[in-house]
């Protein structure tokens, strides 16, 4: 009180006092409580009228720095366009806001303030809070922010100066993990996250593992003997391929249908054409480069495919198997070339499905979807505050980075089940996923045309696509002025993604018969560019190309930041939706299609009766479950726009296709607008 008392009449609040301060002070305290109340209430009026006719004295200034935790090839990475406030920590005070700015592109802050606007009480201890941005649209477009915390930072106790300096202020904001290869959000163990799932997101989880973990858990309770893959599969609800071969025997297993998963299933996606015999297509899939278990089988897979009626039907597999047991990268392999009158072409089917099945969930699935999502969110979140381009991102990659961190363990890494439940090892599959992480650059993509009207994937991916360039060239017409007004977080958000962005990676094939070369066989449109001049940071090319390299935009950046952003929300919606819906469509039956199968006691090339082959008790319950939770866990539908932060445009756009999507095999209901399962 004594100290509220000097401050109080320094000659500025009140009129020259009858007492000193110190004889006040005895008077104060000999008040009752509620006199004490009342003449502290009556100062503080008095001061305020006083302040506000005079006018705000903002004769007191906090400045400092933010930066990352981590930093750069030069230096310190500045903390740009981050909002800042400074309060008076103080509990009880009449106000404990202070003032407020904005970093600039240094990082650097000042916020102005009236140390009395800490209250009559005390002299402000001060504490600096961080803020980042969060959008909603209203119905109309308009644009609605709010800023959520991110950080705190003490400052000094009942300062009385006029410069408060907090220095370089070091925060752990969207920090990319030193120790990958690939770009992936730094976690520590102890740590958490820099976002969290939608409230919602957690009840749609429990919804979709409710009915079936109780069902794996008595599965994996029981000894292997007294459990048959018969009794397992009956258990779980109903899939296609099971509710299909109840009404039909063996129509899932016939040519016809193999060649449609291709086109309409999970397993479809890009079609190359056969070099050898023009007018004919084939997928090609190379496992020997990398390690494996020695317990599985996975030869390297070549289809080739006729055209029939305009659907897919297998005409020819190529196998190239290794010797059961053998490990090493490239070991010897045996070949076998099958053709339909081969005794082996069903057991050559199956291989060549489950070779498809993995391919999906680590190329499709896990890479092009979930991790290179992850390197656009990183880069994202780290640079775009003011620019408008947040609005039409942001909602398309909320929470990747969870589910990939959850990832780590329960699907890959030497536990995950993939690890568990295919001939690839830990290191194999790290391997693999770099290397696919390598292949994928936003800049030329466009889906693939379609190769006929029976082509649903295809046509389907071009409605999409097409719709999603009338949606973004809208948006930038709408918002193009401060897209360029704040183009430095374009071109730092460019710098991120091309530094962070895996090394360069084109196979020895593909450097020996397209690159350089005309190879009108190749898919080029949904790959990267193979004759492209790539970026090199650090002596070493890198995947993705920049946007920019300039703080203000050149000639044609604006086109080319619209077709990064549809390459993005083309992944993180369409893309992602028809690998992982789909799975239990094609993932939902043990002895159709699986992760692996094991070295059994005839070899591999055997009929599906043989279950020395197939997967053991264990990974066939652990193999359901994952297929189902995957495909039924959705929360945050394009449609239903939980969040309120899409664009209302797309979700119209998007409603006015439902019935040709339907036809296509994609329920639009079922699209999530972010990768969160």
């Amino acid at each position: 009180m004594l100290r509220f008392l000097k401050k109080l009449f320094g000659g500025e609040s009140l009129e020259e006092p009858l007492l000193a301060p110190e004889e006040l002070a005895l008077w104060y305290e000999a008040l009752s409580p509620v006199d004490q109340r009342l003449f502290t209430r009556q100062v503080v009026k008095q001061v305020r009228g006083n302040r506000e006719a005079k006018g705000k004295d903002l004769r007191a200034r906090a400045i400092g720095r933010l930066a990352f935790e981590h930093d750069g090839p030069d230096g310190p990475r500045p903390l740009h366009n981050m909002k800042v406030e400074l309060w008076d920590r103080d509990p009880g005070s009449p106000d404990d806001f202070l003032g407020k700015g904005f970093t600039d592109a240094d990082g650097a802050f000042l916020i102005r303030y009236d140390p009395d606007d800490a209250g009559p009480m005390d002299l402000p201890d001060l504490e600096l809070r961080v803020f980042e941005p969060h959008h909603t649209f209203k119905r109309d477009g308009t644009v609605l922010d709010r800023w959520r915390r991110v950080w705190s930072e003490r400052g000094a106790d009942d300062f009385a100066g006029s410069l408060y300096d907090f220095g370089t202020l070091r925060i752990p904001y969207w920090e990319y993990d030193p120790t990958s290869p690939i770009p992936r959000v730094l976690i520590t163990e102890e740590g958490h996250a820099p976002t969290s799932y939608a409230p919602g997101r957690n009840i749609a989880m429990l919804k979709a593992v409710n009915p079936i973990e109780l069902i794996k858990r008595r599965h994996l309770a029981r000894s292997d003997e007294h459990l048959s893959l018969a009794a397992i599969q009956k258990d779980y609800p109903a899939s296609r391929t099971t509710t299909l071969e109840a009404a039909e025997a063996g129509v899932t297993r016939g040519d016809r249908y193999f060649g449609e998963r291709f086109m309409k299933g999970m397993l479809a996606g890009t079609l190359d054409g056969d070099p050898d015999v023009p007018g004919q297509y084939r997928v090609y899939h190379h496992w020997n480069s990398y390690e494996h278990d020695g317990l599985h089988a996975l030869p390297n897979v070549d289809v080739r495919f006729a055209l029939q009626d305009g659907v897919l039907v297998p005409v020819r597999i190529l196998l190239a198997l290794r010797e059961p047991g053998a490990t090493a990268p490239n070991s010897p392999v045996t070949k076998h070339d099958l053709e339909p009158q081969d005794p082996e072409w069903d057991a050559a089917k199956r291989l060549a499905r489950i070779s498809a099945t993995l391919d999906t969930e680590l190329g499709s699935h896990l890479a092009q979807c979930h991790l290179n999502a992850e390197q656009y969110c990183l880069a994202a979140h780290r640079n775009l505050r003011l620019n408008p381009l947040r609005w039409l991102l942001f909602p398309h990659l909320r929470e990747v980075v969870l589910i990939n961190h959850a990832a780590n363990g329960f699907l890959v890494g030497p536990t995950g089940y993939i690890t568990r439940a295919c001939a690839l090892t830990s290191d194999g599959i790290n391997e693999r996923l770099t290397q696919l992480m390598g292949t994928f650059d936003w800049k030329g993509y466009a889906p693939a045309p379609p190769i006929s009207d029976e082509h649903h994937y295809a046509r389907a991916a071009k409605l999409f696509w097409d719709l999603l360039g009338d949606y973004i060239g809208g948006f930038f017409a709408e918002h193009g002025d401060a897209i360029v007004q704040h183009w430095v977080e374009v071109k730092r958000f460019s710098d991120d993604l091309v530094e962070h962005s895996a090394p360069y990676f084109a196979c020895r094939h593909l450097r020996t018969h397209v690159v350089g070369k005309e190879a009108p066989w190749f898919q080029r449109t949904e790959r990267t560019d193979l004759d492209a001049e790539r970026v090199e940071v650090g002596g070493v090319p890198r995947s993705v190309s920049p946007v920019t390299s300039t703080d203000t935009p050149q000639e044609g950046e604006l086109e080319d930041l619209q077709q990064l952003a549809r390459y993005v929300i083309f992944l993180t919606t369409f893309r992602h939706a028809w690998a992982n819906n789909k799975q239990w469509d094609d993932g939902g039956e043990v002895l159709y299609t699986c992760l692996g199968l094991r070295w059994g006691d005839n070899g591999v090339l055997v009929p599906e009766d043989d279950l020395s082959v197939a997967p053991g008790p264990r990974h066939a319950t652990e193999m359901l479950w994952i297929s189902y939770m995957l495909s039924m866990t959705r929360y945050g539908f394009l449609l239903r726009n939980e969040e309120e932060d899409l664009h209302p445009r797309l979700v119209d756009l998007l409603r006015e296709q439902v019935g040709t999507f339907a036809e296509l095999d994609l329920d639009l209901d079922t699209v999530s607008s972010r990768i969160n399962i």
